[in-house]
């Protein structure tokens, strides 16, 4: 039987989900197709239901903004259940939500052989920045700010943060930044702009999840300030090794997952 598999998001055309996984597929000789599906949010439910009915669908790559809601689709695990947000699921008798992000970024910031995080800035307050704060907690992260246009609605990620015994601390984005071991953008490239020489003068590393287009002004300035810079295709890549071992059993390797989204990058920009 032909096994089906995809990414749905609102937007998710531009998605380079399929690249990696039809890479996956052809390493390993599967017969499966995987395809981006654009579904707005007030047709989530019936969309995953008729995949959950066809038995030829394995599961689905979940992207904004439906990362919260599809947790009402599945049982989600432990870590999904803490962050309240998950990027994959998994259809079977009983259907499971999983947050491979979390995993993922970890295996991105060990595949660039970077130190444990004792410190970080991280700018923004939704599920990625979720994320992001229980990956660097696994990591040795202590002391945490938060960076946000409004930082009274950063109350979920400070309360996220108590819980994994983060100290953390919410500040506007324009305020002083002392010095951390990274500093993560989770929020469109154009807001953090006017503040990339600041944030990458802070900062030990740099992770923007923004990688089309790249260099974001962070990663310039960055670049600027001699300092190591991770992009969305690190974390990209990361958090498919797992998401497709769970969807077909079989393994890839981060440096695969990120050479064909870089390949389909490539691609796209000689159209």
């Amino acid at each position: 039987m032909l096994r089906r598999a995809g990414v749905v998001g609102d937007p998710a055309g531009h998605s380079l989900s399929p690249a990696i996984h039809r890479a996956g597929y052809a390493a390993h000789g599967l017969d499966w197709v995987y395809d981006a599906h654009t579904v707005p949010a007030e047709g989530l439910d019936d969309f995953v239901r008729g995949c959950a009915a066809d038995p030829a669908w394995a599961g689905l790559s979940v992207t904004a903004p439906h990362k919260d809601a599809i947790l009402a689709h599945g049982d989600p695990d432990e870590p999904t259940r803490l962050l309240g947000a998950g990027n994959t699921l998994i259809f079977g008798p009983t259907p499971r939500v999983y947050n491979t992000d979390v995993p993922g970024f970890v295996r991105a910031w060990r595949a660039h052989r970077l130190a444990d995080i004792r410190s970080a800035a991280v700018v923004g307050n939704g599920a990625t920045a979720r994320s992001i704060l229980l990956a660097l907690a696994g990591l040795g992260l202590r002391d945490l700010v938060v960076l946000a246009r409004v930082p009274q609605r950063a109350e979920a990620l400070l309360e996220l943060a108590a819980v994994l015994g983060v100290v953390a601390e919410a500040r506007g984005l324009e305020e002083p930044l002392l010095a951390v071991d990274l500093v993560a953008n989770t929020v469109p490239a154009a807001a953090t702009a006017p503040h990339a020489t600041r944030l990458a003068a802070a900062a030990g590393v740099v992770f923007d999840v923004v990688y089309d287009p790249w260099p974001t002004p962070l990663a310039r300035a960055a670049d600027a300030a001699g300092t190591p810079a991770l992009n969305g295709l690190d974390l990209l890549a990361g958090q498919a090794v797992d998401q497709f071992f769970l969807m077909t059993g079989h393994q890839v390797t981060f440096e695969g997952c990120r050479s064909a989204a870089e390949q389909e990058l490539s691609r796209r920009s000689r159209l």
